[in-house]
């Protein structure tokens, strides 16, 4: 009796960690809420819901992890293995669907090391996440911001608080749009914190044409 409840909570779990697929034409969303954020997508939520209404059976996973600005590095790191799992764990359980990223602020910088492997200076060394299921990857505000990118979107000429070193571990950099505009307090080291927490005002829309453009559906 002991070994079958044993076995009966090793289903129960991993099934707990199967990623939920998305149906039909559907996308699966997997989101990094800003620092000090509540538990869940946070604002740049309103962007995943956006592209859920428009592309029918799409899911979205809020990334479980501290978001703190105190032991931020810690918080970071925790956010990467976080989505890292997800990240895994759609590709295992969902492998013909399509996959998007999607962060803010801490949670952008949490996006990019999964994508990228973490190369800031004063972060644990992370090696990226390789998956073909990923079709776009949206950053708001991005602490790791380097300027001069393709990928860059917004007016932002400087480097972030924590300027990613490594741009060259990158892949699918052609599904990537990096919002940060000038004067942003963290993607740009500017004075402005107002900038920095408007992007799903400013740019939102385009974000939401941009992953539905990279899908290929919906439009």
């Amino acid at each position: 009796m002991r070994t079958s409840t044993t076995t009966i909570i090793a289903l129960l779990m991993a099934k707990s960690q199967a990623q939920q697929c998305p149906t039909g034409s559907g996308v699966g969303m997997i989101v990094a809420r800003a620092s000090t954020e509540a538990p869940g997508t946070g604002i740049i939520g309103a962007v995943a819901d956006d592209v859920a209404v428009q592309i029918p059976g799409s899911t979205i996973t809020a990334v479980d992890y501290p978001a703190t600005l105190q032991n931020y590095q810690s918080s970071e790191g925790q956010g990467v293995a976080a989505m890292t799992q997800l990240v895994q764990n759609f590709t295992a359980s969902c492998p013909d669907a399509k996959m998007v990223l999607m962060g803010y602020s801490q949670g952008a910088q949490v996006a990019m090391d999964v994508l990228c492997g973490t190369s800031e200076t004063g972060f644990a060394t992370t090696e990226p996440v390789a998956s073909d299921n990923v079709a776009a990857v949206v950053l708001m505000g991005d602490p790791s911001f380097t300027p001069d990118q393709a990928f860059n979107a917004g007016t932002a000429t400087n480097e972030g608080r924590f300027p990613r070193q490594d741009i060259a571990s990158c892949g699918a950099t052609d599904r990537i749009a990096s919002f940060c505009n000038a004067g942003d307090t963290f993607c740009d080291s500017g004075l402005s914190l107002q900038v920095h927490l408007s992007y799903v005002q400013t740019n939102g829309a385009d974000a939401t044409k941009f992953i539905i453009s990279k899908v290929g559906v919906g439009a």
